[in-house]
């Protein structure tokens, strides 16, 4: 990008080159600059007014957060030195006003691209501009040499490498960075080849020239060659519909605050293009957002107002880019006994496919297909159907479990919805589907169907997102096709899809492209062509980490010091957050938002462990569920036990280490899980009663973590740690599973987690050792992993410290009194050193994709510090607190709340991030 800028001193120094200048243009037959753009051209930017643009876009968020790019924060300082050599006198503004520059980027090898500048020569009068500009300059050696009877003129910085060619043709300048492009120019006109204008000529018949900054013109034949210098090689079916993707587009641009638009129209080809499979269809708006989860990357989302007419064209397209592809799909049809078309009938014109972000890594990224339904029980019955037939061709039972009371189905044809919507769907080597209201649901990742269905009803999705919804709202609403991509969310999938280069170059400015927060690119179809929308949504993703101090919301005293962490609860009643607190008379505080303490409830004994909060009574009422050291507690909304409870299970002078809390499949059927500290596990129903062999269920050695249940293909698994580094995974009943258990031969401490995948032998259980190791192991029994890690001295500590959903994780490193954070990859996030080397309480809460925030507690200090996920204190001052606190990240005010505890004090801080 530098190169664009550095060519403002040099157009100046070349335009000044002689005074031969005009008698060298006024010779030759003169022609316009757009007859010199060779065809092999992706795109062109026009601009007749740069100076006056450039004023418009100075106080723009946008250009500001740009400036953090080394590459853009050079061009204010050297456009304001040309200006000044110009003398401030306006006579800049004369070179460029009403004069079109065209900025032309084309491919110059696998992995880069570069860009010709050219412009028309307007009048000697700018000479003597030029003239008095270019006296000013003495750090550039010149050159010349001739290439097909044209001589090429080049200049070379004093001070760098960088070597800029030009020529003058036919009364204008033409000049790059790269020599290769002045010559494919010269080339180009010599051999009366299409031209960049004449290869997408019906964009030029309604192009024009707004008050805006500028014009694009882009040529989407060449759309797949500019993706291949960023992409890795293996985007076979992305550059299949690039390539015939459309013609050519003309889109104006212009800025709205902190967002940036283009608009225009896209042409497709005469012949064949992806774009005219929707020639013949009614548009519409995004009705399927609701369904969209909150961890959604990409959206490939299409309306259309007769589904049998926009299948048979999608294919019409398939089959003439590939023609095995439709011998292909009739193979699937016969061998299944099915006709893809009768499944046309029930679509109801609105398709979307979300690709998700994901913290585990796989050979398939993670994706749901939404398909609105106008008879979804026809439809329902006609997938059942397939899947129990290919279930008994493959001759295999048919896989189906209930979660949360919804039914989930296997159909067992890999690339299913490849055959049944297009080769853009592909990546499916399983199909698990789910009906939600009126919309098919098809996932290739079981877990991301049962989390849909959870964010659905904790409101997780881009429907009830303030930010998403918005920027869905204020798109185009009567489109065919729309691309949205959160760009924070997608991160990790485009470093992934980039190649070596790219992928560095990314990484260094990642804030920057981050904060170019979601991106939609829409197409909606207008007699012979496409009206087209690119909005770019931008903000600030990087955590605010200049605040002197946090404002406080409130602040309550309890007789006693305050012996827990605080637990935050919701009041069903008004869906407001709540505080459960225990002091060291062992008393229990409901404490409201605005500092009341609602009831208080002797206990007797320290709480283990958390506060779960359940649907005892399945009436969307909440009550808590809780163990202290001696008994298991139930208690209702105003702090009185529900019938059965408190109870105590075991030898009551041994005391309870662990308690949960589990619900097989979501259906409120509570199981209640206490572990003892002599390795004794009790489980029980929702009103206390053991259940079969767990009366109890000896371990014979101390418990590491805190057992846990984990569903995989609608089977359970018991899964207990203990400290000897035996792994013991066993059924619902306690039997032992095949192959377990596992001794480690390392110790064990409180670290586990669940990388859930479509099978037991995909899905693994991970831990790490006290020596250091991180281990994975499958659900088969198998060790998949053993990765030892750097370990500085015997004294090292290791964690897996769990994001607050459970749903990710990072690594924490204690060496004495430093503390490092890795990622899962073991890459360093940061590192820090405190005066004290006791064992340090660390929480990893995941905000948003990019706002992260590690909490650090320095428990013998009672100081916890806030950083960013690059280890940037948040706060100058810690925050005063005795162990763990909690966060609540409020979307609709960027502002977060800090729960935490301090001697006797109870207080809620609050910042914007």
């Amino acid at each position: 990008m530098r190169r664009i800028f550095i060519i403002l001193f040099l157009f100046i120094l070349i335009l000044a080159s002689g005074y031969g200048i005009y008698y060298y243009w006024d010779k030759q037959k003169s022609l316009d600059a757009w007859s010199l753009v060779p065809e092999n051209t992706f795109l062109v930017y026009e601009n007749k007014n740069l100076v006056s643009s450039w004023n418009s876009i100075q106080e723009n968020p946008i250009w500001q957060d740009l400036q953090n790019i080394d590459y853009f924060s050079s061009l204010k300082d050297n456009f304001e030195a040309l200006d000044s050599l110009s003398g401030n006198s306006g006579m800049l503004d004369d070179v460029f006003r009403n004069n079109h520059l065209l900025i032309g980027m084309s491919v110059i090898a696998n992995d880069d691209f570069d860009f010709v500048f050219y412009q028309t020569l307007k009048n000697t009068e700018q000479i003597e501009i030029i003239k008095k500009i270019e006296s000013k300059f003495d750090n550039f050696e010149k050159s010349e040499r001739v290439y097909n009877n044209n001589t090429i003129y080049e200049l070379k910085s004093k001070n760098s490498e960088k070597r800029f060619s030009y020529v003058l043709l036919r009364g204008n300048f033409v000049g790059s960075f790269s020599p290769v492009l002045v010559e494919d120019v010269i080339r180009n006109l010599e051999k009366d080849e299409d031209n960049f204008k004449e290869s997408i000529k019906e964009v030029f018949k309604i192009a024009n020239f707004q008050d805006d900054l500028g014009n694009l013109y882009i040529n989407f034949n060449r759309l797949d060659k500019i993706v291949k210098t960023f992409t890795k090689s293996n985007q076979s079916t992305l550059f299949s519909i690039l390539s015939q993707f459309s013609e050519g587009a003309f889109l104006d641009l212009f800025l709205d605050g902190d967002d940036l638009y283009l608009n225009g129209f896209t042409f497709p080809h005469d012949s064949i293009s992806y774009l005219n499979t929707y020639s013949k269809q009614i548009g519409g708006d995004v009705t399927l957002g609701n369904y969209f989860p909150s961890k959604t990357a990409i959206v490939l989302h299409e309306r259309f107002d007769n589904a049998k007419a926009f299948q048979d064209e999608k294919f019409k397209f398939w089959d003439k880019l590939d023609n095995e592809f439709g011998q292909k799909r009739n193979r699937i049809a016969e061998q299944y006994d099915t006709d893809f078309r009768e499944f046309y009938q029930f679509m109801a014109g609105e398709n979307a496919q979300a690709v998700l972000n994901t913290n585990q890594s796989s050979e398939e990224n993670k994706k749901l297909i939404f398909i609105k339904m106008t008879d979804k029980n026809e439809g329902l019955n006609k997938f059942n159907k397939l899947a129990e037939e290919a279930a008994q061709l493959k001759q295999d039972t048919l896989y189906y479990e209930f979660y949360a009371e919804k039914e989930i189905r296997e159909l067992v044809i890999k690339d299913f919805p490849y055959y049944l919507l297009g080769k853009n769907f592909k990546g499916f080597s399983h199909s698990f589907f789910i009906i939600l209201d009126d919309v098919l649901v098809i996932s290739n990742d079981i877990q991301s169907l049962k989390e849909l269905i959870l964010d659905i009803e904790t409101e997780n999705t881009w429907g009830k997102s303030i930010k998403e919804n918005q920027f869905l709202e204020s798109t185009l609403q009567e489109s065919n096709l729309n691309i949205f991509i959160n760009i924070p969310q997608a991160w990790s999938l485009i470093l992934n899809s980039l190649n070596d280069k790219w992928r560095n170059s990314f990484k260094e400015n990642e804030y920057p492209i981050k904060n170019f927060d979601m991106l939609a690119f829409q197409f909606s179809h207008e007699d012979d062509r496409y009206y087209s929308n690119i909005e770019v949504l931008h903000s600030d993703n990087k955590v605010n980490n200049e605040m002197k101090y946090f404002d406080e919301v409130m602040q309550v005293e309890i007789e006693a010091p305050i012996i827990s962490k605080p637990y935050v609860v919701k009041n069903h009643n008004t869906g407001l957050f709540e505080t459960l607190v225990q002091d060291s008379a062992y008393n229990l505080h409901l404490i409201s938002t605005n500092g009341d303490v609602i009831w208080t409830e002797p206990l007797e004994a320290p709480i283990v462990g958390d506060v779960f909060q359940i649907d005892y009574y399945q009436n969307n009422k909440l009550q808590y569920a809780f163990a202290t050291t001696e008994k298991v507690f139930l208690l209702d909304r105003n702090g009185i036990s529900l019938e059965y409870f408190p109870k105590t299970y075991g030898d009551q002078n041994i005391e309870n280490q662990y308690f949960n809390v589990i619900d097989y499949d979501k259906s409120k059927t509570y199981r209640l899980l206490i572990a003892k500290e002599n390795g004794d596990i009790f489980l029980t129903s929702k009103y206390g009663d053991i259940l079969g062999d767990w009366d109890p269920l000896k371990m014979r050695d101390k418990i590491a973590a805190m057992p846990e249940h984990i569903r995989i293909r609608s089977k359970d698994f018991m899964v207990v740690l203990q400290e000897n580094g035996t792994v013991k995974v066993m059924s619902r009943n306690g039997e032992m599973k095949p192959n377990f258990p596992i001794n480690i031969n390392d110790r064990l401490s409180n670290n586990l987690f669940f990388e859930i995948g479509n099978s037991f032998e995909t899905s693994y259980l991970v831990t790490i050792t006290n020596g250091g190791a991180l281990v994975k192991i499958s659900f088969t029994g198998k060790i998949k992993e053993k990765e030892q890690l750097y370990m500085p001295n015997k004294e090292t500590l290791f964690k897996i410290v769990k994001n607050a959903s459970e749903r990710g994780y990072i690594l924490a490193r204690q060496d004495l009194s430093r503390v490092s954070l890795l990622k899962p990859s073991g890459e360093m996030m940061f590192e820090k050193d405190y005066i004290n080397q006791d064992e340090m309480e660390i929480q990893y809460y995941e905000l948003t994709p990019n706002k992260e925030i590690i909490a650090i507690t320095d428990k013998k200090q009672a100081f916890t510090y806030l950083y960013t996920n690059e280890g940037k204190l948040i706060n100058q001052q810690p925050i005063e607190s005795l162990g763990q606190i909690a966060m609540i990240y409020y979307n609709k005010t960027n502002e977060v709340h800090v729960y935490k505890c301090h001697e006797n004090t109870f207080s809620i801080l609050k910042f914007n991030i």
